[in-house]
């Protein structure tokens, strides 16, 4: 009785086996081909706010004659591969305390991924000769192809800059990808 059931399960088990090794089967497979996207900005628009009589830079000053003395000036500085403006020079020439001038401008996004601002450092500015303020827009999320909200970057002269002087800082806007920056 033994060898019947020895023989039997050695006839379940080789049919068993027999059937794994004949089962028909057909293998799918995926090819996978990723291409990132880009960041990219650059300077869109951009413009001068002294275009006549002199802006000044509070109430303290008066300037109801008209007077235009001091002048602004926006130039390329650098530009990238793709001749994209990277960089402006913000000139301000005869200026006087409480003179005020503003640059505006908005910022492209050419590439091809929504970017935000990340972060703005202003370097260099001598604090007791220069009030520079730096607005950007509410809103700084740009989608490929558009342009930003406008920023606005002033700088007003005190009494206390010295007479027939230079002064020179930086501002460096950093963007980066909208999903990486929290906030608006």
């Amino acid at each position: 009785m033994r060898s019947i059931y020895a023989v039997a399960v050695l006839a379940v088990l080789f049919a068993a086996t027999a059937a794994a090794y004949s089962m028909w089967s057909q293998t799918l497979s995926i090819n996978a081909n990723i291409e990132t996207g880009k960041v990219s900005v650059s300077f869109g628009d951009y413009m001068c706010t002294d275009t006549g009589a002199d802006p000044q830079m509070n109430k303290v000053f008066d300037n109801s004659n008209g007077e235009d003395v001091g002048t602004c000036q926006i130039s390329v500085a650098a530009t990238d591969s793709e001749n994209n403006v990277v960089k402006l020079n913000f000139d301000i020439s005869n200026a006087y305390p409480g003179y005020l001038a503003c640059i505006k401008f908005n910022v492209m996004n050419t590439g091809t991924i929504p970017v935000k601002l990340y972060s703005y450092k202003l370097e260099g500015v001598n604090e007791t000769a220069l009030n520079v303020t730096f607005t950007p827009p509410e809103q700084t999320q740009i989608n490929p192809g558009e342009a930003s909200d406008t920023y606005t970057l002033c700088v007003g002269i005190y009494p206390s800059a010295d007479e027939d002087r230079s002064y020179s800082f930086t501002l460096e806007l950093t963007f980066a990808q909208w999903n990486q920056v929290s906030g608006p």
